[in-house]
């Protein structure tokens, strides 16, 4: 329940971006134990944008959403936040709240664009960029997962 309510915490201050001053309930980090890591996650469709470029292939959320009525407001993630181009902005962002760690996914179909075989070394490319950036900003070693379920429609 904890962890709930301080990702919540958390959730606030980013969606609120510019509170000057905020009453944390006399939570700090003294609250925790040493070594708890603090972090934040995202999803690679959530964020990265560039779904129809830099090699990527389409995945079956692509193919999803642009189905009229799944998604509300017929929304597609073809640009999201586009963390694509701006990775450096956000993860500076991530080291301004005094997160310690940032859980990202990595895009199957940016990657493996056909489903298997042929490699992206573009998407590869991208990926490297942000871990070592996130590494240089003082990150812990970036937790990263794989969507196996983003298979690609191809």
């Amino acid at each position: 329940m904890k962890r709930l309510l301080l990702c919540f915490a958390f959730a606030v201050i980013i969606g609120i971006g510019n509170v000057a001053v905020m009453d944390t309930g006399r939570l700090s980090r003294e609250s925790f134990p040493m070594g708890f890591v603090f972090g934040t996650s995202t999803s690679a469709y959530q964020v990265e944008g560039m779904a129809n470029k830099g090699g990527r292939g389409p995945s079956i959320w692509d193919v999803y959403v642009k189905q009229p009525g799944h998604i509300a407001n017929n929304d597609t993630a073809d640009v999201a936040d586009d963390q694509y181009h701006h990775y450096k902005e956000d993860v500076d962002l991530l080291a301004k709240f005094n997160f310690d760690a940032y859980r990202f996914s990595i895009s199957w179909s940016r990657i493996f664009p056909e489903g298997v075989g042929k490699v992206n070394w573009a998407g590869v490319a991208y990926y490297n960029r942000m871990i070592n950036y996130l590494v240089k900003k003082g990150f812990y070693i970036p937790f990263d997962t794989v969507n196996i379920q983003e298979q690609c429609k191809k």
